[in-house]
């Protein structure tokens, strides 16, 4: 399996089950030949959903033991999960500068403080304009990306995670977000979660994606774990969709910088690309 999955939580968010050990063993186990874990960075809204400042050092430590214990076997990244909040940007800003991450996932859980991925909360979809609340989750997206933070953008079209649906054109949208995602040099994450949502699709949807392919915005994958059994899920899935919206290379990431790499293997040699985020240590 060629596909890094570089999306992989712990149970330090709280929402999560399963030892670090047995994602690890599962991702042997499914073919796997590099994973990240990417827990949640204490700079979300509701703080008993993601890790406390005191818990990144030991989270830090407990990666790169794994890396080491588990080297002659797999290949382990240390990444991490930020929400860009920009009233919290000089946070979000330290932490990225103060820990050796291999990368970083912007990703977008709120609008205005609304946390549209929860269903206790869907009631907003319902009694509001849908395609207005999808133009606003584009325009944050964007606003995310521009900031420079992160090195991949997470699960981009999440905001469809409910199966709430607009009923206009998003391609103007599409092509604004495209358009932020290239300019700031950032990848995006094909995250694979989404099909086990009520959406029952990937994020970026086939229309998003071959948008971005347009841009020439490069692609890594992601499983958004947060149990040992849906490390690689729909990673067939993935690498269908990719060679459909017409790429033929993949993301890694180590220190920071970008690895490019073939979806089908020729031997030829890898390009490496420095990272465009600004939280370089």
């Amino acid at each position: 399996m060629i596909l890094p999955d570089y999306h992989i939580h712990t149970t330090l968010c709280n929402h999560a089950v399963g030892e670090m050990e047995e994602y690890v063993e599962r991702a042997i186990e499914r073919g796997l030949r590099e994973i990240g874990f990417s827990d949640h960075m204490p700079v979300m809204p509701e703080p008993h959903l993601c890790m406390g400042f005191d818990q990144v050092q030991g989270y830090v430590d407990r990666v790169i033991e794994l890396r080491e214990r588990y080297k002659d076997r797999i290949t382990i990244k240390l990444g991490c999960e930020m929400d860009i909040e920009h009233d919290r940007i000089d946070e979000i800003k330290d932490l990225a500068a103060s820990y050796p991450f291999d990368y970083i996932i912007g990703s977008i859980h709120y609008l205005d403080g609304w946390p549209f991925d929860q269903d206790q909360y869907s009631d907003t979809f319902r009694k509001g304009d849908v395609d207005a609340i999808f133009a606003r989750f584009f325009e944050a997206v964007a606003r995310a990306a521009e900031t420079g933070l992160s090195d991949i953008v997470g699960h981009i079209d999440n905001i469809k995670c409910m199966g709430f649906r607009p009923s206009g054109d998003m391609t103007a949208h599409y092509e604004r977000l495209a358009a932020a995602v290239a300019a700031s040099g950032l990848a995006v994450e094909v995250n694979t979660s989404g099909l086990d949502k009520l959406c029952k699709e990937q994020y970026p949807s086939a229309e998003l994606l071959k948008v971005l392919r347009s841009h020439d915005v490069p692609v890594t994958v992601g499983s958004d774990s947060h149990n040992p059994d849906h490390i690689g899920r729909h990673f067939d899935v993935a690498l269908s969709l990719l060679e459909e919206c017409g790429y033929d290379s993949v993301v890694y990431f180590t220190d920071r910088k970008r690895i490019m790499r073939p979806l089908r293997p020729s031997g030829g040699p890898e390009q490496k690309h420095p990272s465009h985020g600004t939280g370089t240590r």
